[in-house]
């Protein structure tokens, strides 16, 4: 939870905690225009499954994979939708992070969009921070 919100970009306050368990970890932010979900997923080695996670994806330099997509939510809230970018390192630690423009996935949408960009969601999944909780 530490490493996931000293990532968070400048201008967001973090007005919630919803889940902070092992791999998993969300808050609930606001930029001044409305509440957003934000969830991350760390987990360690998931090299076996990569071929059936990123079928279509970006390969940095550094050889990490990385999808983006923007879809709607996946709990029904009216108009809500959700904005993701997935990494995996060439060691398999895989990074997850997914925007919603609700504060929850079940109710409906607050605001036209996530309060995180996916060129912001893409700097936190790559950030360097990740592999330093390997190392704890």
């Amino acid at each position: 939870m530490d490493t996931f919100r000293g990532l968070l970009p400048e201008g967001l306050t973090v007005t919630d905690v919803t889940g902070s368990g092992g791999e998993f970890a969300s808050v609930v932010v606001n930029d001044g225009k409305g509440r957003s979900l934000v969830q991350v997923n760390v987990q360690q080695d998931m090299r076996d499954v990569a071929d059936q996670l990123y079928r279509d994806t970006t390969t940095l330099p550094d050889g990490t994979l990385l999808a983006t997509s923007k879809k709607p939510g996946e709990e029904g809230g009216s108009g809500v939708v959700m904005w993701t970018a997935d990494s995996m390192r060439p060691d398999g630690m895989r990074v997850v992070v997914s925007a919603f423009n609700s504060g929850e996935q079940s109710s409906a949408a607050t605001r036209t969009a996530p309060a995180l960009t996916l060129d912001q969601l893409t700097a936190l999944v790559v950030s360097p921070e990740w592999p330093k909780l390997q190392q704890r």
